[in-house]
C-alpha cells in the first residue's frame, strides 16, 4: 500500500509505532492544514445592591457587594486537506474563568447560605499556578463525498444547534448534513455523550457529561421572492430519560431595509420514575418539597423580533424591538441557557433575581424561582436596541432596554387548585454598549448594564423585601484569526 501524503494528525499516530519511517520536517507535515479561532480576555467587574432581594447591610456578617474577574480564552482549530474526501479536525484551547479579584473593596464573599467562600481582601486564581483548563475540544473526521452535497461528521464535535451552545458545547457522535435540494439542508445526528457549559457542571463539584443518547433532526431552507428572503428551520431532539421531546422552529423575513423573527421552542420533559432528573434529585435532597425533581414538565418560550437596518441608506443606523413570552407551565426548552433566541440585555437572561432561566441545567439544577410540577408560570418581556456607527462603521454606540415580569404560581401543600402567587418579579435593564473594530482581527467592546429587580409578592403576600440592583462593567478584547 502506498501512502502519498500524510496529515499531520496521522504523522502523529503513525509516529508512535514507527517514528524514524515518517519523521519529516515541520514545514512540510504542516503545509495545506487550515488554522481558525481567536483570543480573547475579558475583565468583569460585578456591583451588587440588596443582592438577591436581601439588605446587604443586615446581619452579623454583610453579604458581598461585589466582585471582579480576569477571564482569558484562546482557541485553535486545525483542518488538514481533504484527501480521498476526508479531512482530520483538531481543536484546542485553553480556558480560564475564575479569576476572582476583590480589589479589597467588598469585605468577604459569601454563598447563597451565608457561608464565607473567601476573606475579605483575597481572591482566586491571580495568575500562578494552575489558573485554567487546557484540553482538547474537537476531534473528528469530516467526510465529503463527490458525488453529493453531503457532510458527515465523526467523533467529537460542537454542538451546533438553536439549543445549545456552538462555542462551548460538546458532543461525541455523528452527523450528517445534505444540501442535494437547493435552499433546503436536512440534518440528523446521534451523540451517545455530550455535555454543555452550564448543564450538570460541577455536579458534587466534578465536571460530568451525560451518557444518554442525543438525537437531532432538522430542516432548514432558504429562499428569495419577490417580496424578500425567507428563512425557516425546524429541529426535533429527543434524549433518553430525560427529554421526551423538543422542537424548535424559526420563521425568518428580510426585505430591504426591514426584518422580522419568529422563534418558537417547546420541550417535554422525562418524568418517570427512572428519569434522569429524578435520579439527580434523590441524590441531592430528597427532603426538598421544592425539590426540581418535580420541574414542570411541560414547557414553552415565543420570542418575535423587529428591526430595521438603514446601512443601504448610508445611514448606519440599526434598530430591533422584541417581545418573549410562554404559554406551558414553565420555560426550561433550551439545553443550554442562552441558546440562540432573540433577546437583548446581558444580566436579566440566566439571573437569580428575575427567575428567567431556560436552560435545563440552571433550571433543574438550581432553580429556585423556576416552576415546579403543579406551577404556572408566565414571563412577558419587552426589549429594544438601538445601535450607531462612525467612521465607516468601525466604531458602534448603542444602548438596549428590556422590560419584563415573571410571576410563578404554586400550588399550596395538600391542595389541587386555587394557586397563590409563589414568586412575582419585575425587572428593568438598561445597557449603553461600544465596540471599535480596531482592523478585520481585532475588536474592543464594553458595556455598563444595570438591572434592577423587584420581587412583588412571595408566597401569596405583598413582599417588602428591597429591590435588588446589579450593575456589570465588561471590558473585551478579541483577536479572531
Amino acid at each position: 500500500m502506498k501512502f502519498l501524503k500524510l496529515s499531520l494528525a496521522a504523522s502523529v499516530a503513525l509516529g508512535a509505532f514507527s517514528t524514524a519511517s515518517f519523521a519529516q520536517p515541520l514545514e512540510e507535515a504542516i503545509k495545506g492544514v487550515d488554522v481558525s479561532g481567536f483570543l480573547r480576555y475579558r475583565y468583569n467587574d460585578d456591583r451588587y445592591d440588596n443582592q438577591n432581594n436581601v439588605d446587604n447591610d443586615a446581619g452579623p456578617t454583610p453579604a458581598a457587594k461585589g466582585n471582579a474577574t480576569h477571564r482569558w480564552r484562546a482557541q485553535a482549530d486545525f483542518k488538514t486537506p481533504t484527501v480521498n474526501a476526508v479531512a482530520l479536525n483538531l481543536g484546542v484551547y485553553y480556558n480560564n474563568e475564575r479569576q476572582n479579584v476583590n480589589h479589597g473593596k467588598n469585605g468577604a464573599v459569601t454563598d447563597a447560605n451565608g457561608n464565607t467562600v473567601l476573606p475579605a481582601g483575597l481572591g482566586n486564581g491571580l495568575g500562578a499556578g494552575k489558573d485554567g483548563d487546557f484540553g482538547v475540544s474537537v476531534y473528528n473526521a469530516t467526510i465529503t463525498p463527490d458525488s453529493t452535497a453531503t457532510t458527515v461528521i465523526l467523533g467529537k464535535q460542537r454542538l451546533g444547534t438553536p439549543l445549545t451552545d456552538a462555542l462551548d458545547d460538546r458532543g461525541t457522535g455523528i452527523l450528517a448534513l445534505n444540501s442535494d435540494i437547493p435552499g433546503l439542508t436536512l440534518a440528523a445526528g446521534a451523540f451517545d455523550s455530550w455535555s454543555l457549559d452550564d448543564m450538570f457542571q460541577g455536579y458534587n463539584g466534578n465536571e460530568t457529561s451525560v451518557d444518554k443518547p442525543l438525537y437531532v433532526l432538522a430542516a432548514i431552507y432558504n429562499t428569495d421572492t419577490a417580496i424578500g428572503n425567507f428563512g425557516a428551520q425546524v429541529w426535533g431532539f429527543y434524549v433518553d430519560s430525560l427529554v421526551d421531546s423538543a422542537i424548535f422552529a424559526e420563521l425568518g423575513w428580510k426585505y430591504s431595509f426591514l426584518n422580522a423573527t419568529l422563534q418558537y421552542a417547546m420541550l417535554t420533559l422525562n418524568d418517570d420514575a427512572e428519569s434522569l432528573t429524578a435520579g439527580l434529585y434523590g441524590k441531592i435532597n430528597p427532603n426538598d418539597p421544592n425539590s426540581a425533581a418535580n420541574a414542570a414538565t411541560d414547557n414553552d418560550l415565543l420570542s418575535f423580533q423587529i428591526g430595521a437596518n438603514f446601512k443601504e441608506y448610508n445611514l448606519p443606523l440599526d434598530i430591533k424591538l422584541g417581545y418573549i413570552t410562554n404559554f406551558q407551565d414553565g420555560i426550561a426548552v433550551s439545553f443550554d441557557d442562552e441558546g440562540t433566541f432573540a433577546k437583548a440585555g446581558k444580566l436579566w437572561w440566566q439571573n437569580n433575581a428575575t427567575g428567567v432561566s431556560i436552560g435545563l441545567g440552571a433550571t433543574l439544577l438550581n432553580g429556585n424561582y423556576q416552576a415546579k410540577a403543579g406551577d404556572e408560570q408566565e414571563i412577558s418581556v419587552m426589549y429594544g436596541t438601538l445601535g450607531y456607527g462612525f467612521l465607516e462603521d468601525r466604531l458602534n454606540i448603542g444602548i438596549e432596554g428590556v422590560f419584563g415580569e415573571n410571576e410563578v404560581t404554586r400550588l399550596p401543600a395538600g391542595q389541587t387548585d386555587g394557586g397563590v402567587i409563589y414568586k412575582k418579579t419585575k425587572f428593568t435593564e438598561i445597557t449603553p454598549v461600544v465596540s471599535w473594530q480596531h482592523n478585520k482581527n481585532l475588536k474592543i467592546s464594553a458595556f455598563y448594564a444595570m438591572l434592577s429587580t423587584e420581587l412583588e409578592t412571595e408566597n401569596g403576600v405583598a413582599s417588602s423585601k428591597p429591590d435588588e440592583d446589579r450593575n456589570r462593567a465588561r471590558v473585551e478584547v478579541k483577536y479572531s484569526f
